[in-house]
């Protein structure tokens, strides 16, 4: 019995011993193969240079630097070589090896990880995929089955002056499915993650202190907030773009998720990045190219519709849009019934001796203030449904229709001037002949046709102004900085205030009667009211800081008032009155009054006239300005 069972033990020793030898020689072998295969692939790709194709560079974000190219995503984790940032040689074969990687399973696969580059690389590569392992990519498909992206929409929310950083306006995509509702749809979005908004927000975002990030939301979150309630007007641009187009695109930003590159509030924005996705979904057309130092977000919108893409737009009016339009409707006295309404200060069954049209008007005016007060978050859940309910169940005793107002539709963004201005001016300035030329990189100022543009609103960044008088001399008539005002009207619903901040360096007269440069800064608040004969009209407390070597102490620091009003004769004709005073009680004391009348001419979408008379009273010295100025948008 022992010897038999001996025999048996050999036996089954010699067995074990078989297999693990064959498993070992079937797994070397199939490694040999894969290695085979990889450095086939390998070999192939470089032969090829796909290092260099046009997808490659625009998967990875490479742009020209030196003599070679570095990608403008900084987070190391998006590159597979330690010099993919730099090298995209080096980066497309690190992406080959790792998706030949067999120690890693599931959603942290690199196939999985970078869908995008997968999926491009093995069809330029004619890649079989039984080389490789199976990865089950369950995350990637459960959000592929989510979003279902079959067709894209460019989305442009209009400028919004009291976030600092939408001033410009803002661009996001929506990614469509077979959703019957676009609501229902998802939008992708890049843009910086501030954290708390501070006094040094617009530092931090203009030299790159923030990261910034792509997101995808619901699209319904995207309306509430800038639609519902920063009373922003959308714009949505249909896009070309096949159903593979926009599968592509989706996997690269599947890619990009968590993945950060410094946020420039100039160039490297919200607008600039996005173009990105569109370039992966059809690399034919060429966006990210086309900008330079400055990119404005309603520069991209002409981009795109340049490059062809485009098939045609929607309006969709913000909640504020659409109620100053349904108040425009009614008289003062029905806007006030239907102002109590929604502040719960009149039932609505209290309108039955007004006239039907009347009462449906007024009724419907209700419901959007009721609707936007609890977006805006004064108004609880509770009071809410209350008083909406019950301005629906009065006014659907009245008949009800899908909508029955036909909200006029503005010009759209991108049929207004060009961000750059080059301006040319002749002009006398007590008695004296001068010529002027300005150039100025962004982008709207209150004297500038308004077609396009948030009535009231001004951003100009960089303005230089070089002057050429009579005599021979030649100086820098003004360079400022940064020059932001928003003038709005406020009404019964709305009550914001208005406000300036302007800073830079400018010829000012010093108490020599003479003239030199100044640095200057001057915030502002105020408010702005508007009607049919006055047009927009404002007043603004204001502080004035300029400093001289040719003051007392070097500064002069005082508080005045500015006054003005914008008024729109015709579409191609709008004059801004204007008067300042500055007492300046600390530093060097002196008073400083001015005084304006401009006009300004549209002539067609990039030329405009202005025609100025200015003046002004420092330290008892007058000076009277007239001036002739055309300005070309570019």
């Amino acid at each position: 019995m022992t010897f038999s069972f001996a025999r048996g033990y050999g036996g089954l020793k010699r067995s074990i011993s078989l297999c693990i030898s064959l498993v070992i020689y079937f797994s070397l072998t199939a490694a040999s193969e894969a290695n085979h295969d990889l450095n086939e692939l390998l070999q192939k790709a470089k032969e090829e240079r796909l290092y260099e194709d046009r997808q490659w560079q625009i998967l990875l974000h490479y742009k020209p630097a030196g003599s070679g190219h570095k990608s403008l995503i900084d987070d190391p984790i998006f590159f597979l070589s330690p010099v993919g940032k730099e090298d995209s040689e080096a980066e497309l074969e690190a992406t080959l090896r790792a998706f030949f990687e067999s120690d890693k399973s599931g959603d942290g696969h690199p196939r999985c990880r970078f869908a995008a580059r997968f999926e491009w690389l093995r069809e330029k590569l004619g890649i079989d995929e039984s080389l490789f392992s199976d990865v089950a990519c369950n995350e990637l498909e459960n959000i592929l089955r989510t979003v279902q992206p079959r067709s894209a929409v460019l989305v442009f929310p209009a400028a919004f002056m009291n976030n600092p950083a939408s001033m410009f306006g803002h661009t996001l995509l929506r990614i469509d499915g077979s959703y019957e509702s676009k609501l229902l749809s998802f939008a992708a979005n890049y843009a910086a993650d501030p954290g708390t908004m501070g006094i040094l927000y617009p530092f931090k975002g203009i030299f790159g202190f923030y990261k910034g990030y792509f997101n995808l939301f619901p699209y319904y979150d995207r309306i509430k907030m800038y639609n519902d309630t920063e009373q922003r007007d959308m714009w949505e641009y249909k896009l070309n773009l096949t159903e593979d187009e926009v599968r592509r695109m989706f996997l690269h930003l599947w890619e990009l998720r968590e993945i950060y590159s410094y946020y420039y509030f100039f160039d490297e924005n919200c607008s600039y990045n996005l173009m990105f996705l569109l370039e992966a979904a059809r690399p034919s057309i060429h966006l990210t190219d086309k900008f330079g130092t400055w990119v404005v977000p309603v520069d991209t919108i002409r981009a795109v519709e340049e490059s062809g893409i485009v098939e045609g737009f929607e309006f969709r009016p913000a909640k504020a849009t659409r109620i100053r339009y349904i108040s425009s409707l009614l008289d003062d006295k029905n806007k006030k019934k239907a102002l109590s309404i929604a502040e719960n200060r009149l039932s609505p069954s209290e309108l039955s001796d007004s006239a039907k049209e009347d009462k449906v008007k007024m009724l419907d005016l209700a419901t959007e203030i009721i609707q936007y007060r609890y977006f805006k978050g004064t108004l609880s859940k509770d009071e809410y449904q209350m008083l909406f309910l019950a301005a629906l169940k009065e006014r659907s005793q009245l008949g009800t229709s899908d909508d029955p107002y036909q909200i006029p539709v503005p010009t759209p963004p991108e049929k207004g001037h060009l961000s750059n201005r080059l301006g040319l001016g002749i002009g006398v300035m007590d008695g004296r002949l001068f010529q002027d030329i300005s150039i100025r990189p962004a982008y709207h100022s209150l004297m500038d046709p308004d077609e396009g543009y948030l009535d009231g609103s001004q951003i100009v960044f960089a303005n230089t102004q070089i002057r050429s008088i009579a005599d021979g001399r030649i100086r820098l008539e003004r360079f400022d900085f940064i020059d932001i005002a928003s003038v709005t009207p406020r009404d019964r619903f709305f009550k914001p205030l208005s406000f300036k901040i302007k800073t830079g360096f400018m010829q000012q007269i010093n108490p020599y009667r003479d003239e030199n440069i100044i640095y200057y800064f001057e915030p502002g608040i105020g408010v702005a009211f508007k009607n049919k004969y006055m047009g927009v009209y404002f007043i603004m407390a204001e502080a004035s800081l300029d400093i001289s070597g040719e003051y007392i102490d070097n500064y002069a620091l005082g508080g005045g008032l500015w006054v003005g009003m914008i008024k729109k004769i015709t579409d191609a004709w709008k004059i801004n009155l204007s008067a300042e005073t500055l007492p300046h009680t600390f530093g060097e004391e002196f008073q400083e009054n001015r005084a304006s009348a401009v006009q300004t001419f549209r002539l067609n979408q990039n030329n405009s006239l202005n025609l100025s008379i200015s003046w002004e009273e420092i330290f008892h010295d007058n000076r009277t300005e007239l001036e002739l100025n055309w300005n070309y948008y570019f």
